[in-house]
C-alpha cells in the first residue's frame, strides 16, 4: 500500500498540533529560526510570513529533527494515525526522505515535474507542482518516495527564484545545504567574512536606487542599473500580488545568470532595501520601513502604559 498525498499531509497535520509534541516542537522551532543573538531575520518579501514559515519548519521538523527516542517526527506520527501495511508503508517511506535542491527538467501538465540533481531524476507527483513549476527552475524540497523513481513533495518546498547555470548544473551536488542553511539564507543571516551581504536600511528610495545601481555598475549587472521610476513602478506592480515571490523573480531576471546562492543574495539584498523605501499608496506614501517603526513604536508605548 503505497503512501498518498492525503496520508502524508495528515500526518504533518498532527506533527503540527499533537500535543504529544508540544515541548519537542517548541524546542525545534527555536533551533530551526535562530536566535536573537543572531541578529534580527530580515526576510524578502513573502518569504517572511507566518504561514511560509511554518510549512518550511515543518517539513524539516517532520523528516529532519530528532526525538529524545532516536526517532523521527513523521515516523512519530505514522505509529499514531496508521496500522498494518498503511503503517509499514509510511514509515518505509518516511525513512527514505530527502532533502534536494534540484532542477526542473520536465512539467508533466496536470501530473507533476521531473527533477534532475545531476545523474538523478526524481518524479514528482503534485498538480500544484505542474501548474506552479517553470523549466529549469531550482527547487528545495523535502521528497518522500512512494514506490522506485515516484516522489510526494513534503511540506515547505521553496521554488528558488533564480536559473542555475550549466557549471552550476554539473556539480549541483556540492551546492546541496540543508533546509537550516537555507533559512539563514532567507534570513539574511548566512555566510561570514567576506562573502558576508551588507543589509542596508535607506531613508530614501533615491538613496537605496543609487546604491544598487553603484554596485550594479561595479559588478556589471547592467540589467539591474535601472531607474528611479522604473524601480518604484516595478515594487507598485507587485505591492498587492498574492504571488509571494514574484517580485523577486522579476529582479532575479534583470541580475542575469549567477554561480553561487550568496552572489543572488546580495542584489535581493539591495532589492529588498528599494521594496522597503518606497512609498507606498494605500499606506498614506509611507514606506515599509516607516511601516515598521510606527509599529514598534505602539508596542513600546503599550509595554510602557501596562508597566
Amino acid at each position: 500500500m503505497a503512501l498518498t498525498s492525503s496520508d502524508l499531509e495528515r500526518v504533518a497535520a498532527w506533527c503540527d498540533t499533537s500535543t504529544d509534541l508540544a515541548s519537542a516542537r517548541s524546542a525545534a522551532w527555536d533551533a530551526f529560526f535562530g536566535t536573537d543573538e543572531e541578529g534580527p531575520a530580515d526576510y524578502g518579501p513573502g518569504l517572511g510570513d507566518y504561514t511560509s514559515r511554518q510549512r518550511r519548519f515543518l517539513g524539516w521538523f517532520m523528516f529532519q529533527a530528532t526525538l529524545p527516542d532516536g526517532r523521527r517526527p513523521a515516523e512519530f506520527a505514522a505509529r499514531r494515525l496508521f496500522e498494518g501495511e498503511q503503517l509499514s508503508a509510511a514509515v518505509r517511506a518516511f525513512a527514505q526522505a530527502r532533502y534536494v535542491m534540484a532542477v526542473v527538467l520536465t512539467v508533466m501538465p496536470g501530473r507533476g515535474v521531473l527533477l534532475g540533481l545531476e545523474e538523478e531524476r526524481f518524479e514528482v507527483r503534485s498538480r500544484s507542482w505542474a501548474h506552479l513549476m517553470r523549466r529549469d527552475g531550482p527547487v528545495l524540497a523535502h521528497l518522500v518516495p512512494v514506490r522506485p523513481g515516484v516522489w510526494l513533495p513534503g511540506p515547505g518546498w521553496l521554488e528558488w527564484p533564480a536559473s542555475v547555470g550549466p557549471n552550476m548544473r554539473r556539480e549541483l551536488r556540492q551546492y546541496q545545504s540543508s533546509p537550516i542553511e537555507i533559512e539563514r539564507v532567507l534570513q539574511g543571516r548566512s555566510g561570514s567574512g567576506p562573502r558576508e551581504v551588507e543589509r542596508p536600511k535607506d531613508q530614501t528610495l533615491t538613496e537605496a536606487v543609487a546604491r544598487m545601481t553603484e554596485a550594479a555598475k561595479r559588478e556589471g549587472r547592467l540589467g539591474l542599473v535601472r531607474s528611479e521610476a522604473e524601480w518604484e513602478a516595478l515594487v507598485l506592480r507587485y505591492l498587492q500580488d498574492p504571488d509571494i515571490i514574484a517580485f523577486t523573480q522579476e529582479v532575479v531576471a534583470w541580475t542575469g545568470e549567477v554561480q553561487e546562492v550568496a552572489e543572488l543574495n546580495q542584489w535581493l539584498v539591495l532589492a529588498q532595501n528599494i521594496w522597503n523605501t518606497t512609498p507606498q499608496p494605500d499606506r498614506e506614501g509611507r514606506t515599509a520601513y516607516e511601516l515598521a517603526s510606527e509599529s514598534t513604536r505602539q508596542e513600546l508605548e503599550i509595554e510602557s502604559w501596562h508597566n
